[in-house]
């Protein structure tokens, strides 16, 4: 030592533990990209997807035309009416605000 400074550390491990150790900390450290995966583009989906989290809604049409209404480039399900059919809420995907 140069510097002349005796830093407290942990013990040396031997040679062997010290490789093994080091390749545990680099796998951990770096999950998507282990050699031996099957499907890639499948599991880093469901690593960006929290298990609790609702699935997406489904559109009630396809194109960019709403069938009942005309109106293009509009929300493919309709908002409003899942829980109140008169002059009340307007919900979204279970979030409800009145005006």
């Amino acid at each position: 030592m140069s510097s002349g400074l005796v830093r407290p550390a942990p013990p040396p491990l031997p040679r062997e533990q010290q490789r093994e150790f080091e390749e545990l900390v680099r796998a951990a450290q770096a999950p998507l990209s282990a050699p031996n995966r099957g499907n890639a583009a499948q599991e880093e989906a469901d690593l960006g997807m929290h298990p609790d989290a609702r699935a997406p809604l489904q559109a009630e049409f396809q194109g960019e035309v709403n069938p009942v209404t005309g109106e293009q480039g509009g929300p493919k399900r309709e908002p409003v009416g899942k829980w109140g059919e008169g002059d009340g809420d307007w919900s979204f995907k279970g979030r409800v605000s009145d005006f």
